[in-house]
């Protein structure tokens, strides 16, 4: 064994022998494994670069979030103080504003800062092992595992998924200066740069709450007296973990995550969190069936429960041979991974499914360590069987290399992802629906239609509905839109988003009383809803009603500050209420985002004239007759004066 299994001397106090120990420097060596695990990792993610966003969440974090279109203090405070869709990650997203306001919503940039950050988390994982004892190949051969396990892909080839590899960058971070901490005889520098990496982690996902209890493993594994005070020792982490959970814990609930779609009761629930944590073992061994989604089974087979028994059981009786036995470094793994994958186990019945590859993004570093550290000590006690499990490993890593670099494909676009989700799960209305709403915006109207009726046919709801109805009303069906419009209102009448698609039929129909009445109905049931502003303003201009059209589309540029039509409106409008001086302001603010559309410059050259600046709007002239935009009479009027 690893000399930090060798008993504590007597008087030591229970420190590591190391008490003086300096942090261990990169030498060659090191980097050339580490340059090898990062390349080579960097490599098997290349097809995740050229993916496209889904509509599976990624809606919801980045593009409809309306936080994340502008970066400014006032939606810095909303990121930080709001949940999305009941989680609490404030980092990713603020993440996610910052490269809007950079790089718009270009898809590659996301998925590239994604790999950086794995490709973070994997050198940090290359550096946690060198710091346990484990030589500089195995280190590589760890990180490198970590790299390219093939259930990582959902945490980096999903752009919602941001959350996995940034706290996962940091939390990786602050269990190394940790390791330093004790290693080098409880330097505080080093325990304080863990806490301050801890609570930035804590931020980018609540999974890192994990964190005290994977440093009181590191005491376990450098022997520090088990005692009460290195809980004391550690009370700023426990109290930060606390807080988040909390936090975290209140936002599920207050919208409604965490309650329970199933029939199942508590000892049902134990049984799945038995059969998700043996499944996950199974998967860590051979990943099979890797589907983003893993819906519930109707009811709890005994085959599960017999599973979920065996593997309980066999963990436990594992893990009680181990402490018996001292195999330090085997219970460390194994706790590893027990305290960091224990949350997520969905127990309380939170989420859509009740398994997810990605929850086992940090967890899997326990199993990983236990291989790499089984294999160096194999490779030390009998070099030629050593040598064959390297063979073995190394073909191993060239499996796990292909089948990451196919299930990166997977996540090419939503097509791609539902499809692969239904060739395992065709029993659920979910994949049907999202597979054909994107199908629905390509204008592939039968195809879409058939995952429409098929998912209707599995379990009818509002969402369903209302997303067909959309279908209709693109195709000026509009009998068939209201009708389903109508219905999706009777399922849900809770729901904004229905109102408001509705009463854009109801304008469409001319009728524009009832159109006001259902935009105004859906944005008090969801305020937040960019599209009812839109097409309340529309509304408001047919009723003459100019400043309510200028408010609402006010308010919808507070949400999509990219869109250069409704700059030009807006503009437009205060032309019409006699404010040029606004006007130039939004009309500059659309040429800006857009220069190909000649209405933004005629529009300007009227705000110039209203403002009396005739020699500036003259200069605009040939622009806008290379338009081909016909001048107003009186315009041309005032140009001739």
């Amino acid at each position: 064994m690893a000399n930090n299994n060798k008993k504590t001397k007597k008087g030591s106090k229970g420190k590591h022998k190391s008490n003086k120990t300096i942090i261990q420097r990169l030498d060659s060596q090191d980097w050339k494994y580490i340059l090898a695990a990062l390349i080579i990792t960097f490599i098997v993610f290349i097809p995740a670069l050229t993916n496209d966003f889904v509509n599976w969440d990624d809606d919801y974090n980045l593009s409809n979030n309306t936080n994340t279109a502008l970066l400014t203090w006032s939606n810095i405070v909303k990121i930080f103080s709001e949940p999305v869709i009941g989680n609490y990650n404030p980092l990713p997203i603020l993440s996610f504003a910052i490269e809007r306001s950079v790089f718009g919503l270009d898809p590659t940039i996301y998925h590239i800062n994604n790999v950086i950050l794995h490709l973070i988390c994997v050198f940090f994982i290359y550096r946690i092992f060198r710091s346990l004892d484990i030589n500089a190949i195995g280190s590589g051969f760890g990180a490198l595992l970590f790299g390219i396990h093939p259930m990582r892909v959902e945490s980096v080839a999903w752009v919602t998924e941001r959350k996995d590899v940034l706290f996962g960058a940091f939390f990786l971070a602050a269990l190394w200066f940790y390791i330093q901490y004790v290693k080098t005889g409880y330097v505080k520098k080093y325990f304080y740069a863990a806490l301050g990496l801890f609570f930035v982690a804590l931020f980018a996902k609540i999974q890192a709450v994990s964190l005290p209890l994977t440093m009181l493993l590191v005491d376990y594994y450098y022997r520090r007296p088990l005692k009460v005070k290195l809980v004391i020792e550690k009370w700023a982490f426990f109290l930060l973990s606390l807080a988040i959970g909390l936090l975290g814990i209140y936002f599920l609930k207050d919208q409604g995550s965490i309650n329970d779609t199933t029939t199942y009761n508590l000892i049902d629930r134990l049984f799945i969190g038995g059969y998700s944590l043996g499944v996950y073992v199974v998967k860590f061994i051979f990943p099979y069936t890797m589907s983003p989604l893993y819906p519930y089974p109707a009811f709890i087979p005994w085959t599960i429960k017999v599973f979920a028994a065996v593997s309980v059981s066999g963990l436990l009786a594992f893990m009680f041979f181990a402490f018996k036995k001292d195999w330090r470094p085997y219970l460390f793994g194994v706790l590893f991974f027990l305290f960091n994958v224990m949350f997520v186990l969905q127990v309380v019945g939170a989420g859509q499914g009740y398994l997810a590859d990605r929850f086992t993004y940090i967890p899997y570093a326990g199993l990983m360590f236990i291989v790499i550290y089984a294999g160096q000590e194999l490779l030390f006690k009998n070099k030629k069987l050593g040598t064959y499990a390297m063979y073995g490993f190394g073909g191993l890593m060239s499996l796990f290399a292909i089948m990451t670099w196919n299930q990166n494909k997977v996540w090419t676009n939503s097509d791609t992802l539902w499809t692969h989700v239904l060739t395992h799960y065709d029993k659920t209305p979910l994949p049907f629906r999202n597979r054909a709403n994107y199908r629905r915006d390509e204008g592939r109207i039968e195809e879409a239609l058939a995952d429409y009726d098929a998912a209707l046919r599995l379990k009818p709801d509002g969402a369903l509905y209302n997303s067909r109805a959309k279908l209709y009303f693109n195709q000026q069906k509009y009998e068939l839109a209201m009708k389903d419009y109508n219905q999706a209102i009777v399922t849900d009448s809770t729901k904004g988003e229905y109102y408001i698609n509705r009463g854009a039929v109801w304008a469409l129909s001319n009728n524009l009383d009832r159109a006001l009445k259902d935009f105004n109905k859906g944005l008090e049931l969801e305020p937040t809803h960019a599209n009812g502003y839109k097409n309340r303003s529309l509304i408001y201009q047919s009723f003459g009603q100019w400043d309510n059209a200028i408010s609402d589309i006010s308010i919808y540029l507070n949400m999509h500050p990219e869109d250069a039509d409704l700059w030009y409106e807006r503009g437009r409008l205060r032309n019409a209420v006699n404010k040029p001086t606004e006007a130039l302001s939004d009309l500059n603010r659309a040429i800006q985002l857009n220069t190909k559309q000649g209405l933004y410059f005629y529009e300007k050259m009227k705000s110039l004239l209203l403002l009396g600046q005739k020699g500036e709007a003259k200069q605009l002239l040939p622009t806008v007759q290379k338009f081909n935009i016909k001048i107003e009479p009186e315009v041309q009027a005032q140009l001739n004066q």
